[in-house]
């Protein structure tokens, strides 16, 4: 599967580096995501949907043990992998506007 960084996601991205988190942590999501590794996603990371969104938008907690608040919001399509946004649970409300970017 290809991944795909949105523009909003690569900026948040850039948010969360200066703020000194371990965006490796992000990099072992998104290969569990390409590994297609539902069961750890479930269990470990919390997998998620939002729904209302066409196609299914997904948010995953990159790091539960160091911040439960941290999400990575995904979609996939045609053997591709769109990272949408890194952000919380308040981004929850307000992705519409990122998804549709």
């Amino acid at each position: 599967m290809e991944v795909i960084p949105k523009k909003y996601f690569l900026r948040t991205a850039k948010k969360y580096k200066k703020k000194h988190y371990d965006l490796s942590k992000v990099n072992k999501v998104v290969s569990l995501i390409e590994k297609e590794d539902f069961n750890q996603l479930y269990t470990k990371h919390k997998l998620g949907v939002i729904h209302g969104t066409h196609p299914p938008l997904y948010h995953v907690h990159v790091d539960r043990a160091y911040n439960d608040d941290w999400l990575l919001f995904y979609f996939g399509d045609n053997n591709k992998i769109y990272l949408s946004a890194l952000g919380n649970h308040n981004l929850i409300e307000h992705i519409s506007k990122i998804f549709n970017d």
